[in-house]
């Protein structure tokens, strides 16, 4: 009968993915240690409130001490705190300790993703971060070795479960953006603050993160262009309806030029497209290698037990050394910008329907044609008139100037959206 290897974790947090963590271990250890051949078991968990109770976690292993987590003689350090401070002096500490350490923290690998990997790599230790993107979804390891044979040539995702959630209500119950956020946050898929979220933040920290592992080397922090979903309203999505398409928020990385394009945008989707049936808060990522061609990758992206599930397997894999030490990677990678020609919808409030004959003159100067245009009058008090439009397909730097050109004008009433359409 093959041997049983034993991994004592210590943990460092215990909010809602760690919570998971423990839940998972409680319900499934028998399971793993059958599947895998690793008896997982908790040493220490760091908590702030120790009187606060946590169902299923036992007292006896709650410290709000992180010494007697790091140096308790556990085999692993799970990193669940979040943020960026105290969590990278616990990993720098672990790690400097010689202790692997599995994290799920995207804005500090996002900010310093490849130091926290050379550091690891420096004290000859494993580490691992599956659950920093995409939660339940392997898309790290499918990175870091599964598509090793391959030059990857292009990422594009949704890295988003909130946004990606919002425009699903939106699409398929014809609510309001108001609405399904506030659905979204009463199901606990949104903060009470739900900013990093729909202007598209938390995507581009994903982006980076699976960028830098595609492309192996470190990108300027701030390097991702984005624009969010919080100025798209229902009529946009009517407007997509009309179109056969999906209103999507989609994170892009290509290399192209000797850089790579890096942006996080709103984008109609063809319901054909792979990525517009990605549902509610589900992810999906679509890898492009220069062997393997185009593969999805699609899964839970959000909540307590898909993203325990994405700790748990790097644990597993580093007490089963199977995962390797990380190599030292010090190459910078630079940023470019790609002039994408698509079609684009855009939307105008304006003071007055009439506007649309400025509007589309300023667009034609340009040389920005127009597939089709319609002005609408405000039906309810708070509502504004409209100027709705469908360019053919145009670079984006030229509309880009035809654009200021109209806002410069005066001509519209408040900010414009503009929204390509993917062919």
């Amino acid at each position: 009968m093959p041997s049983v290897r034993e991994c004592k974790i210590g943990l460092l947090g215990c909010g809602t993915v760690g919570q998971g963590v423990v839940e998972l271990i409680n319900r499934n250890r028998s399971a793993i240690r059958e599947r895998s051949g690793v008896d997982l078991s908790l040493t220490r968990i760091l908590v702030r409130d120790m009187s606060k109770p946590r169902s299923g976690v036992e007292s006896r292993l709650l410290t709000n001490e992180p010494e007697q987590v790091i140096r308790n003689g556990c085999d692993v350090i799970v990193e669940l705190v979040g943020g960026l401070e105290p969590a990278r002096s616990f990993i720098e500490r672990a790690l400097n300790n010689r202790k692997p350490v599995v994290t799920a923290n995207k804005a500090l690998l996002a900010l310093d993703g490849l130091g926290l990997l050379n550091r690891a790599a420096a004290n000859r230790v494993p580490f691992g971060f599956e659950a920093s993107v995409c939660a339940g979804i392997p898309i790290v390891r499918a990175l870091q070795r599964g598509l090793v044979g391959n030059t990857i040539q292009s990422i594009t995702g949704i890295l988003n479960g909130t946004s990606n959630y919002i425009l699903t209500r939106m699409d398929e119950s014809h609510l309001e953006f108001d609405e399904a956020l506030r659905e979204a946050q009463a199901k606990g898929f949104a903060e009470a603050d739900p900013a990093l979220d729909i202007e598209g933040h938390d995507a581009a920290q994903k982006l980076k993160i699976l960028s830098e592992l595609a492309f192996a080397g470190s990108l300027p922090p701030n390097g991702v262009r984005v624009q969010g979903i919080q100025d798209i309203a229902q009529s946009d999505v009517e407007a997509a309806r009309k179109l056969g398409s999906v209103i999507r928020l989609v994170a892009a990385a290509e290399a192209q030029n000797g850089g790579i394009s890096l942006r996080v945008q709103p984008l109609l989707l063809p319901r054909a497209h792979p990525l517009a049936s990605v549902r509610n808060e589900n992810n999906a990522v679509l890898v492009k290698g220069d062997a393997v061609g185009e593969m999805l990758f699609q899964g839970k992206g959000a909540g307590s037990l898909p993203s325990a599930s994405a700790v748990l397997s790097d644990i597993v894999e580093i007490a089963s050394n199977r995962r390797a030490v990380p190599r030292t990677l010090r190459r910078a990678l630079s940023t470019t910008e790609i002039d994408l020609e698509y079609a684009r919808y855009v939307r105008f409030p304006v003071p007055e329907p009439s506007a649309i004959g400025t509007i589309t003159t300023t667009l034609a100067k340009y040389g920005i044609a127009v597939a089709r245009a319609a002005a609408t009058w405000a039906r309810r008090p708070g509502e504004r008139h409209e100027v709705k439009l469908m360019t053919l397909p145009c670079k984006e730097a030229r509309l880009k100037l035809a654009l200021r050109e109209i806002v410069a004008s005066g001509t519209p009433n408040g900010n414009y959206l503009a929204v390509p359409l993917v062919a």
